[in-house]
């Protein structure tokens, strides 16, 4: 039997699963990458016109994982291949959306499909010689809703870290037929996500946020977590807390009402999401026209800002050295409009993130705590090897065993990163 060629690598890899989208970066700031979080189970068999296109836009994935247990979601198409599926679709929205995020299968379904896809990105000049199979270990940053963090945090990482992974695409051009083995280690544990934001704005804005007292949103299609941060970045955790804004279902409103219409004008949530980020309000049909979303949004999102503003407002006003108010995430980007309207006659001081970084913010800010606990480590595994160099052994030449590297530390948020770019992401 001819034993097959397997390709080991390594990555590191940072993922914010967020309700809308899934956002990625691996090795470095600029390998970045964006899909929706969007699941199906196909129906029927899918057909390739031309083995043709980028392999983010066809997802199109087998999953064998001990973190699911459901053979629904055996194969799946994933992100914006899944969107406008005849199958069974999957959005974080209605009862997706009351689940919680460590728990919703979905979760580990899109981490394991952005790992893969991250590792067969950085080896597709491999894939292209003709490897099939990668067998990859990789140092994941990750993170839960501050609400999860406390319960769910040891049973998500559990999930993630308990076992081998495969992933295999299935038509997906340029990775047709490649499976990927992933084994995950979390050196950084499961971050809260609000916090890994501010760790990315005060390593590249010029915010000076580590010399304020300030408090902090993450506005996403579910979530909202809302932090408060002492002089210093430390980080208050009596008056932290966070809640469910569920933006997504509210799309879900729009949506359904744009396409009660008589044709489906919106495909998704995810597909909303990005018209409301780049503010195209009008939906075009034959170069017409077709529908403007303007009055329908604007009442929507209102309501959804009254409720974002109320639940920071109740939080703030308990937080007496918060001298500021951040909005950051790709929720904050759809309602940064309507709180700006509302805060006309409030007259707070309220702050939103730039608009090219808000939606990465959580993903660059976990990168980075990922990168500093990787470089403690093995400064602490150098600086243990060099003392035992050092250290006169009692025991007869030959019998000692090598040092061994200590575990790797979790990066502290408060402290701030060596270098970082302030690149787009």
């Amino acid at each position: 039997m001819v034993k097959q060629d397997i390709l080991t690598a390594t990555l590191d890899l940072a993922i914010d699963n967020g309700s809308s989208h899934i956002k990625g970066i691996y090795d470095e700031l600029g390998n970045a990458f964006i899909f929706p979080n969007v699941v199906a189970q196909p129906f029927g068999e899918r057909y390739l016109l031309m083995e043709q296109g980028d392999p983010l836009d066809f997802l199109d994935v087998q999953i064998t994982s001990p973190a699911l247990d459901s053979e629904q979601y055996r194969h799946v198409y994933v992100g914006n291949l899944a969107i406008g599926d005849e199958g069974i679709v999957h959005e974080i929205v209605g009862d997706k959306a009351v689940q919680k995020k460590a728990q919703r299968p979905e979760t580990m379904v899109t981490l394991l499909t952005a790992a893969a896809y991250a590792v067969a990105k950085k080896h597709e000049d491999a894939i292209a010689r003709g490897k099939n199979r990668i067998k990859a270990s990789v140092n994941l940053g990750t993170g839960l809703p501050i609400r999860e963090i406390t319960k769910f945090s040891e049973e998500f990482a559990q999930k993630i870290a308990g076992g081998v992974h495969s992933v295999t695409f299935v038509t997906t051009p340029g990775f047709k037929g490649v499976t990927v083995e992933l084994e995950f280690v979390l050196p950084t544990g499961i971050s809260i996500d609000d916090v890994s934001g501010v760790y990315d704005m005060e390593a590249t804005a010029k915010t000076q946020l580590a010399h304020k007292g300030f408090g902090i949103a993450d506005v996403g299609g579910v979530d909202m977590d809302i932090a408060f941060f002492r002089p210093g970045l430390d980080l208050d955790q009596r008056h932290s807390t966070g809640a469910k804004i569920y933006l997504n279902d509210a799309l879900e409103n729009i949506r359904n009402e744009v396409n009660a219409q008589g044709e489906e004008l919106i495909s998704s949530t995810a597909e909303l999401t990005l018209m409301l980020v780049n503010k195209e309000y009008e939906i075009y049909a034959e170069g017409k026209v077709a529908f403007d979303m303007t009055p329908l949004v604007n009442r929507h999102m209102r309501i959804l800002a009254e409720k974002v503003l109320k639940y920071a407002r109740n939080a703030w006003k308990h937080v007496r050295y918060a001298n500021e108010f951040w909005f950051i995430g790709g929720g904050a980007i759809v309602l940064q409009p309507w709180i700006e309207k509302l805060n006309a006659e409030l007259g707070l001081p309220l702050r939103f993130d730039q608009t090219e970084y808000s939606q990465f913010r959580n993903a660059r800010g976990t990168f980075f705590l990922l990168r500093h606990a990787l470089k403690q480590a093995e400064a602490e595994a150098e600086a243990e090897v060099a003392a035992a160099a050092d250290k006169p052994s009692a025991a007869p030449a030959g019998s000692g065993a090598p040092a061994q590297p200590s575990a790797p530390a979790a990066a502290d948020p408060a402290r701030k990163p060596e270098g970082g770019g302030g690149g787009k992401a």
